[in-house]
């Protein structure tokens, strides 16, 4: 499918498409922002009939939706045409999006984004989804050239002109300008945005490896050490991801602005999004309660709301402060009641059996506590079942590989009489090390949930190893974190 706006570049890819055997559908997006804009679908029309091509438009009255979206022209503009492009995709079943991107659009969007301070990457990509653009090489004036020596007329869009536009006023006040002095603006612009494309290749699926997803909170969230403890950046560049998940426009300034919530600093993001910090756990707040999951039968905590507990019946509120949960998510979490008496409070009450397994991990840790070891603790279940349960022996057993984690993975394999268990969960204490991350590998586990991230060794946090299982942390941190804070503290005093 071709996208086409009538202008030289477009008419160009089209007439390119003829040499190949390929079907194209011709799509072309009436923006409305001409009183004349109407003349231009039906020229596009005319071509593609007379290139015995099918044709799909649309009218869409872009400045009256920017203006209702209270958002920027040239943004709504993009947005709207490639929804459109996608739907009519849809429609005929198409492979690819063709646009008509050239070599000087690259320039001009390289110079757009650094003036923006914008944190993407920098220029168009060659291809991004269906989305391809096969003239990203080649300049306006050597398509203009073969559309001349093919006896073939375009149309001119008289906004181009209009240099209150950003991308106009580049195009023909400053880059003009550039040229005369350096003569190859537009080919270094465009070679520096091919070289900062080869960089995204390869450090963005690192970066998306910083975004530990906590699921245990009805909102986005995230936990904050393996971004601290990456390098800057890489951490900027998984913020970035972390803004466009959100669909914020992911700016230089916010990009900074989250980098001080992790250290603390609570802000609130366009469109209301509240970001704040709680543990070792950064919340991304939406602004609206329909964000959050769907819980049949649930409604929002009301003043004088009331849970009953083995040790008695506590205010919600001071339930919520016990499992650490953000002030601002104390009015819109979701619960189940009857009256003002809360029967379940949604991922906390009844207790999952991941708390109770984790309990079981954080007693193992006590019991190494006890015996003078580092106090690690864990525990393998399978199917809800404790396999094995096992705690830190290093100094008992004189031997540097006795970690819990890797303990507990034998007992359970041995009871099994296994060599792999690709159904078990592992809960441990703290993060675990490269060894035990290789250890739990090997034996296919599902799922490792750990309590506190380890700052010093962890596999993850530290040395960015990509888990080959669901990896999640944040399960009784505080608990886990004050444990070994203890058992170091007086050791750290003797030094």
């Amino acid at each position: 499918m071709a996208a086409v706006s009538g202008g030289g570049d477009s008419v160009a890819l089209l007439l390119l498409l003829t040499s190949t055997p390929r079907k194209v559908v011709v799509a072309h997006l009436d923006h409305a922002l001409r009183p004349d804009s109407s003349a231009d679908a039906q020229w596009v029309e005319s071509l593609a009939r007379r290139l015995g091509y099918p044709f799909e438009s649309e009218k869409i009255d872009v400045a009256r939706v920017a203006q209702e979206r209270g958002e920027n022209l040239e943004a709504t503009a993009r947005e709207l045409r490639y929804g459109f492009l996608a739907k009519v995709a849809k429609k005929h079943q198409a492979q690819a999006i063709l646009t008509a991107h050239t070599q000087d659009d690259q320039a001009e969007t390289v110079l757009l984004q650094l003036l923006h301070g914008t944190g993407r990457g920098l220029g168009i990509r060659p291809k991004r989804g269906k989305v391809v653009r096969p003239l990203l090489e080649i300049s306006r004036s050597t398509l203009r050239s073969y559309l001349q020596s093919k006896g073939q007329d375009w149309l001119d869009d008289i906004t181009n002109a209009d240099t209150s536009m950003d991308r106009n006023f580049l195009r023909h006040e400053i880059i003009p300008r550039l040229k005369e002095r350096f003569p190859q603006t537009k080919l270094s612009l465009a070679r520096f945005a091919a070289i900062s494309q080869v960089d995204d290749e390869a450090l963005e699926p690192l970066a998306q490896q910083l975004l530990l997803r906590d699921g245990r909170w009805p909102c986005p969230a995230y936990r904050i050490a393996p971004l601290l403890q990456a390098p800057t950046g890489l951490r900027r560049r998984a913020l970035r991801q972390m803004l466009e998940q959100t669909r914020v426009r992911p700016e230089a300034g916010w990009i900074t602005q989250l980098e001080r919530a992790l250290q603390g600093e609570a802000f609130t993001l366009p469109e209301g999004w509240q970001v704040r910090r709680r543990d070792g756990t950064l919340f991304l707040i939406p602004p609206a309660v329909e964000a959050f999951p769907p819980w049949r039968g649930s409604r929002l905590p009301q003043p004088g709301d009331q849970i009953d507990l083995p040790d008695g019946r506590v205010r919600l509120v001071d339930f919520f402060t016990e499992h650490s949960v953000p002030t601002e998510l104390k009015q819109v979490w979701p619960v189940r009641a009857v009256g003002n008496t809360v029967q379940e409070v949604w991922n906390l009450w009844p207790e999952s059996d991941d708390l109770e397994h984790m309990r079981a991990a954080l007693e193992q840790a006590r019991i190494a506590r006890n015996s003078g070891e580092v106090p690690i603790g864990a525990v393998v279940v399978w199917d809800g079942e404790e396999l094995a349960a096992a705690h830190n022996q290093v100094e008992q057993g004189r031997d540097a590989t006795a970690h819990a984690e890797l303990l507990a993975l034998q007992h359970a394999l041995r009871r099994q009489q296994a060599k792999v268990l690709p159904g078990a969960t592992v809960y441990v204490t703290l993060e675990p090390c490269p060894m035990c991350f290789g250890a739990l590998a090997e034996a296919q586990v599902r799922r490792v949930v750990y309590a506190v991230e380890n700052l010093k060794a962890g596999a993850v946090t530290v040395h960015r190893m990509k888990p080959p299982f669901e990896w999640e942390g944040g399960w009784l941190e505080r608990e886990s974190a004050k444990l070994l804070r203890d058992f170091f503290a007086p050791k750290r005093s003797e030094h």
